[in-house]
């Protein structure tokens, strides 16, 4: 296997997503969504740009996994891994993967993803860092120009 791209950065197309909306609606108006389509939409879902379609995507494989007759539960597990980081849950996406890693060590697929995962973690960490900084720096100059202003009158 070579190296995939990064799983938290791969978008889905809206024509793709478009779809498989499609046969989940044309399913759920029958009144039973099969497994398979509704795994299949949430998947594209997960990959979607927008945080609101990623949320429905991760309700979706939540409900999948908690069907008690379900086989794929690690196939959900990892789409739900993935959400969760792109939502910025990395914690709950680690610990899917903990579970996973449990059962599987060395499933390079599920370390690939964790890899990924840390590394979104220390970006947003570096980012957030400097925001913060920024603020702080910003904070100062506020004081110190209303101290300077204070001083002169």
């Amino acid at each position: 296997m070579t190296d995939m791209a990064d799983p938290l950065t791969e978008i889905c197309s809206p024509e793709d997503l478009k779809i498989f909306e499609r046969n989940y609606n044309e399913e759920m108006c029958k009144g039973v969504v099969s497994s398979k389509t509704q795994f299949e939409y949430a998947c594209f879902l997960v990959r979607s740009k927008y945080p609101a379609d990623i949320q429905r995507g991760v309700v979706l494989l939540e409900e999948l996994y908690k069907r008690p007759d379900e086989i794929g539960k690690r196939d959900y597990i990892y789409y739900l891994a993935i959400g969760n980081a792109r939502l910025k849950e990395y914690q709950i996406a680690l610990n899917y993967l903990k579970g996973l890693l449990q059962v599987e060590p060395a499933n390079r697929q599920v370390l690939e993803l964790e890899s990924c995962i840390k590394k979104r973690m220390e970006k947003d960490a570096i980012k957030g860092a400097a925001i913060a900084g920024g603020a702080i720096l910003g904070l100062g100059a506020l004081v110190g120009l209303g101290v300077a202003l204070s001083k002169r009158h």
